[in-house]
């Protein structure tokens, strides 16, 4: 509201033509805004400590706990304003400024998440996950702000926020003076960010529907016609915004330029000109290897935004498992496998750890069937099932006293095992089966017969699915009499 007059044409008109310099006109209306938003948090701050030493609090609440939720607020209320002088500055209208504020708060973070998971439709192996998994949300102020309590604000950031909260304020100030008061009403106040704004938006909604139909379809047509789509859509309703009327469609060329231009970077980015699809590392650099159906567990620990259950190491490092992952990868690249709707597919994702420190990582969609002889020799390794089942480390889980099974339809108890000589004796059965069990079964989920709950000790629980190929386990049910229990039969 304290810039809405330059956003009315008789109001710019009479605020403009006051003997006032632009500058002082905009300082002015700047701190007021900033006394507007500080002031009453002071207040506040200074309540809460009247009421900390003149009330019996049930909860405690330090000087320090006011202090920082003082300067937290303080700072991220004056990032939002100033974040919004800024985008007034350059709209005319007061509808487009909340718009354009809330797009600029979510900008950065949308645009990286829909580039690369557009790029992973592009690329064979572009991990798009496992860059999606890294704390995107941080950079988000909304999010931030909802995280202070748990989180609170690090110097890095709080001196990050001043600095765009000054960057924002001295280029708004900078475009203050250089606005022409007829700008009141019109969309974009400056000619200069009209093909900026109707390129961007044809660009983000071409992604979108690239983003949407790959997702939903998973077929490389039906990408490009969301491609096609949706940036045709955009790039004619921001012409609409900018003309306010729906007369646009004579401009047909500006879109054909557009569609050329993005066709040439499609076609570079598909023809792989860098060699990322093909990059492997030499097979001597290589110190341990990752295999696995999901990137999270190769994300390092400091760059997760959960802290995983199991926190032992998950990769391979003998010689000849390296040696598997490696040759399986490189039939990988030669094949170049493309997602399908059409066949049953797993995902495959492999990284490296080389010698020097540096980590590479590739994410595929591949049929397992195909590709079965290159699964057996590493999901039927040792190494690989003591990362994969929990129950065959050595370490990293607590005494079980509980074993119960669940019948998979309904998730419903059908027997549970509290005795502790015959937890050990059916450990040390179900262990044998998870040893011996073959690739096929790992890779096949038309095996399950239900689900085992370990709990253990210290209340965690092992939750496993029971298969028709464990056959210690069915041997050692039988030889109780509980077969017909666990399998929800008995009456």
């Amino acid at each position: 509201l304290l810039f809405r007059y330059m956003q009315g044409k008789q109001s710019s008109d009479f605020m403009h033509s006051l003997p006032v310099q632009r500058a002082e006109l905009f300082c002015q209306q700047a701190v007021f805004g900033v006394m507007l938003i500080v002031i009453p948090i002071m207040l506040i701050s200074l309540l809460a400590i009247v009421c900390r030493y003149g009330l019996s609090l049930s909860m405690p609440l330090a000087i320090g706990d006011i202090i920082r939720w003082t300067w937290e607020t303080a700072i991220m209320e004056l990032f939002v304003f100033a974040a919004s002088v800024f985008v007034g500055i350059m709209t005319g209208m007061s509808t487009l400024q909340v718009v354009f504020t809330y797009i600029l708060f979510l900008f950065p973070a949308g645009i990286t998440m829909l580039l690369l998971t557009n790029t992973s439709f592009l690329l064979v192996g572009f991990p798009a996950d496992y860059y999606l998994s890294q704390n995107l949300e941080a950079i988000v102020p909304f999010f931030r702000y909802l995280k202070l309590e748990a989180e609170p604000l690090t110097a890095g950031e709080s001196l990050a926020y001043l600095l765009l909260i000054m960057v924002f304020l001295i280029f708004a100030i900078w475009l203050y003076q250089k606005r022409h008061s007829e700008a009141a009403t019109q969309a974009l106040a400056f000619p200069a960010l009209r093909p900026i704004f109707k390129y961007g938006v044809a660009f983000c909604t071409m992604l979108v529907g690239g983003f949407y139909f790959g997702a939903t379809q998973n077929q490389f047509s039906w990408i490009v016609f969301g491609y096609v789509t949706f940036s045709f859509i955009g790039f004619f309703v921001a012409e609409m915004i900018i003309e306010k009327t729906w007369r646009v469609f004579h401009k047909w060329k500006g879109y054909a330029y557009f569609a050329a231009a993005m066709v040439v970077i499609g076609i570079l980015v598909h023809l792989d000109i860098t060699g990322y699809e093909k990059r492997l590392p030499a097979l001597e650099d290589i110190r341990q290897v990752y295999f696995g159906g999901s990137v999270y567990d190769f994300v390092e620990n400091g760059q997760r935004s959960y802290e995983p259950f199991e926190q032992e190491n998950q990769f391979l490092k003998e010689k000849e498992n390296i040696h598997a992952v490696y040759a399986f990868h490189q039939q990988l690249v030669n094949d170049q496998p493309k997602p399908s709707p059409f066949t049953e597919q797993r995902q495959v994702v492999i990284g490296y750890v080389l010698k020097d420190g540096k980590r590479m990582i590739r994410q595929y969609h591949v049929p397992s069937d195909q590709y079965f002889s290159y699964f057996q020799p590493i999901l039927e390794s040792k190494e690989y099932k003591k990362n994969y089942y929990l129950l065959l480390r050595d370490q990293g889980y607590s005494p079980i006293r509980q074993v119960a099974f669940h019948t998979p339809e309904t998730g419903e108890k059908t027997l549970t095992i509290i005795e502790p000589q015959q937890i050990d004796s059916f450990i040390e059965a179900l262990k044998a089966d998870l040893m011996e069990e073959p690739a096929s079964s790992m890779l096949d989920d038309n095996v399950w017969e239900g689900d085992i709950e370990l709990l253990q000790s210290d209340g965690d629980i092992i939750r496993l699915e029971w298969k028709k190929t464990y056959t210690h386990v069915e041997k050692w049910l039988k030889d109780h009499h509980l077969f017909e229990k666990a399998q929800g039969n008995a009456e």
